[in-house]
C-alpha cells in the first residue's frame, strides 16, 4: 500500500481495483445495496447503467447545479423513497460537492453516502481529500495518472475484500503511451475513431483487482500528488483567466483540484469542439449524453433542466500533467483564432 494513500485515508480500508467501475460494485456488494433505490445525479456517466441492472438498483435521478455540475441538494429529500438505501455524490470534474448538507440529510435518512471521486483523487474539501466525508468511495486511477488501468474503492475500516488480479495487456501498453505527449497527440489524431469502438471493457465477469504494472506505476506517481494537484491548479486558474475573456463561463470554486479543464460554451459547442481537434487541440464534451438521456432510461426529462442545458454546452478542455503555460498560451490562442474564424 503507498504510503500516500495511508495518510490520505488513516481510517478507511482501500482495496485496488482493474476499472473505476468495478470498485463501484466493490462498494454496491460490500454495503449491501442490491434490490434498493439509490438517488443518482442525473449529471454522469451512463457506464453505471449495466451495475445497476446487475444487482437490481433503482437510480432514482437528481438534476445538478448550473455552477457546480453536482447535484442539487434541494431536490435529495423529495426523492427519496421507501427502498432508497444510498445517495451517490460526484465530485464533477474535481469540483466538490456540497457535502456537509448531504451527509446532514444522509443521516437523517439513515443513507449510505458513495462518494464519486473519479474526477477527483487528490482533490480536497476544506483541507480534507475527498473520498472521507461519505461511507464508502471510488476513483478511477488513470483519469491523473499513467495507471494505464485501474480503479480504487475506500470502504470502512475492517472490511476485507479479495479480488483476483488481472494481467497486463496489450491495451494496458498503449494505454501507457497515451501518457506522454508526442503519442497522445497520434492516438487522438489518428486512432480516435477506432477507440470510440473499442470501449473499455471489464477483464473479468467478477470484480478483479489491477495488474501489477499499474499498481506498481500508480505507487511512484501518487507520493507526489499533492505536487500534480497544485501545478494543474495554477495552470487551470492561468487558463480560465485567459478563457474569460474569449466570452465563456468558468467554475470558480476554492476547492476545484481541475481532473478536467472545464468551460460553459454561449456559443456553438459543438462546431468551436470539431475546430479545435483540426487545431491539435483536442477538447471533448463529457457529457454531452448523459446517463438520463440513455435510450434504456425511462424518466421524465423535463425535471432535469439544468442537466439538459450543460450538457449542449459544456467542453473540457486538455490540461496534462506535462502541460506548461505555453502550451496553455497555445490553446487560448487557437481558441481565439477559431472564434473570430468560425464564429
Amino acid at each position: 500500500m503507498p504510503k500516500k494513500i495511508k495518510q490520505m485515508f488513516p481510517e478507511k480500508t482501500v482495496v485496488f481495483t482493474d476499472m473505476g467501475r468495478t470498485a463501484f460494485r466493490v462498494i454496491v456488494e460490500e454495503l449491501g445495496l442490491q434490490n434498493s433505490d439509490m438517488l443518482v445525479p442525473a449529471f454522469t456517466c451512463d457506464v453505471f447503467l449495466p451495475i445497476f441492472e446487475r444487482y437490481n438498483i433503482r437510480p432514482v435521478f437528481l438534476d445538478i447545479e448550473k455552477n457546480t455540475f453536482n447535484i442539487k441538494t434541494e431536490e435529495v429529500e423529495r426523492k427519496i423513497t421507501p427502498r432508497t438505501k444510498s445517495i451517490m455524490v460526484s465530485h464533477t470534474y474535481g469540483l466538490p460537492a456540497n457535502l456537509e448538507r448531504i451527509t446532514e440529510i444522509a443521516r437523517k435518512h439513515e443513507l449510505k453516502v458513495i462518494e464519486d471521486c473519479a474526477h477527483a483523487l487528490g482533490g480536497k474539501y476544506k483541507d480534507k481529500y475527498l473520498g472521507n466525508f461519505g461511507h464508502a468511495s471510488f476513483f478511477s486511477l488513470y483519469k491523473l495518472f499513467p495507471a494505464l488501468r485501474g480503479g480504487m474503492a475506500v470502504l470502512p475500516k475492517g472490511k476485507k475484500v479479495n479480488l483476483s488480479e488481472t494481467k497486463f495487456s496489450l491495451r494496458d501498453f498503449l494505454s501507457f503511451l497515451n501518457c506522454f505527449s508526442f503519442f497522445s497527440f497520434l492516438f487522438k489524431k489518428y486512432a480516435n475513431k477506432a477507440a470510440q469502438k473499442n470501449i473499455r471493457q471489464e477483464k473479468s465477469k467478477e470484480p478483479a483487482g489491477i495488474n501489477k504494472v499499474s499498481f506498481n506505476i500508480f505507487c511512484k506517481k501518487i507520493e507526489k500528488i499533492d505536487e500534480v494537484i497544485e501545478k494543474r491548479k495554477n495552470l487551470a486558474l492561468l487558463f480560465q483567466k485567459k478563457i474569460k475573456k474569449l466570452g465563456f463561463e468558468v467554475q470558480e470554486l476554492k476547492d476545484n483540484s481541475f481532473t478536467l479543464l472545464t468551460v460553459f460554451c454561449k456559443k456553438d459547442r459543438n462546431k468551436i469542439v470539431k475546430a479545435l481537434r483540426k487545431q491539435g487541440v483536442f477538447a471533448t464534451r463529457i457529457w454531452h449524453t448523459p446517463i438520463i438521456l440513455n435510450p434504456k432510461v425511462k424518466t421524465d426529462l423535463s425535471q432535469f433542466p439544468n442537466t439538459l442545458k450543460v450538457a449542449k454546452k459544456i467542453i473540457n478542455f486538455p490540461l496534462q500533467n506535462f502541460f506548461s503555460e505555453k502550451d496553455i498560451h497555445r490553446i487560448i490562442q487557437k481558441t481565439l483564432q477559431i472564434i473570430k474564424k468560425e464564429l
